[in-house]
């Protein structure tokens, strides 16, 4: 463990060590902050950058991360339970979009990844990487792996979704309320997007850029001294060098394009993974069923081709 050796770093240091053992006193937020995203976006980074926030500033943190006194009860809440609206704190990351009073007086910020590229980490999660009842590529597991990853993509995508056995990762568990995956991306742009209250970010600009990534993550949070927590939560947390690394040892070893380990949780990371592994049909008819979304959130730009990041549009009407 690195030891702070500045002012500032020690006492966020020491509110840290408070907060995990249960001595704090928490800030109560002005407005609560809500943090949505879908599965397949890096959200288990979201979660340690909200926990670093959260713990280094004592606020309140309830995620399906946490422990099961701060975790967010989704059957209840699906159920008719305004949980979110009985607290005060910081909520997520929700990979799923979850009803509450309180979306419209909460700082909201939504997280998204080019769905293409959702649904093709999805395979490798359902077929090989996540852990669950049935052992990775073992029973259905492997029959869908068989299938090829294709079908999977379309299917995950419209009505057929809900032949696939367990959640491994693609949010199966509770497809009844959140429906397939082009439904989520609706749902956001229905209901999260475009609202004066919400800041729109993305996946790729995290991998690509986290420094710029955080310092707009951080602003929602309002806090009085944003910039040390900038420096503390870079301190813990450099996602942008952990790419650049990777990309230099596939480079350094003379490994294909695209190779990778399918069954590693940290698989690649770098956007636009779909063109390598999707035929192209699959991808002109992923492009027309999500034709709204990739417009919506700048996948569609030539920006994007370039630069890889979207340029995003906070306002959609």
């Amino acid at each position: 463990m690195k030891v702070p050796t500045n002012i500032p770093d020690l006492r966020r240091a020491v509110r840290s060590v408070g907060f995990r053992l249960g001595v704090r006193k928490l800030k109560k937020l002005n407005r609560n902050v809500i943090v949505f995203t879908t599965h397949k976006a890096g959200s288990m980074v979201l979660h340690r950058v909200l926990r670093e926030i959260c713990e280094s500033n004592n606020i309140s943190y309830y995620s399906p991360n946490q422990n099961p006194d701060k975790q967010l009860p989704f059957d209840r809440i699906f159920n008719g339970e305004d949980f979110i609206a009985k607290r005060n704190g910081c909520f997520g990351p929700l990979r799923f979009f979850v009803p509450s009073a309180t979306l419209k007086s909460a700082n909201i910020i939504i997280h998204l990844r080019d769905p293409r590229d959702v649904l093709t980490s999805m395979f490798f999660s359902y077929c090989f990487m996540h852990p669950g009842e049935t052992a990775a590529n073992t029973g259905h597991r492997k029959k869908v792996a068989e299938a090829g990853i294709d079908k999977f993509v379309l299917d995950l995508s419209d009505e057929n979704f809900t032949g696939y056995d367990g959640d491994y990762g693609t949010g199966g568990q509770y497809g009844k309320y959140i429906g397939n995956v082009r439904d989520r991306y609706l749902t956001y742009l229905r209901e999260i997007i475009g609202k004066p209250n919400t800041v729109l970010l993305s996946y790729e600009e995290m991998v690509l850029d986290f420094p710029t990534w955080l310092k707009k993550f951080l602003r929602t949070f309002e806090l009085n001294d944003s910039d040390a927590t900038y420096g503390f939560v870079r301190s813990k947390l450099d996602i942008q060098d952990d790419v650049t690394r990777s990309g230099r040892r596939r480079d350094a070893t003379s490994e294909k394009p695209g190779a990778e380990d399918v069954r590693s949780h940290k698989r690649k990371a770098t956007p636009g993974d779909y063109k390598e592994k999707l035929r192209p049909e699959t991808i002109s008819e992923l492009n027309r069923r999500f034709s709204e979304v990739l417009d919506a959130l700048g996948y569609s730009s030539p920006q994007y081709e370039t630069n890889r990041i979207p340029l995003l549009k906070q306002a959609v009407n």
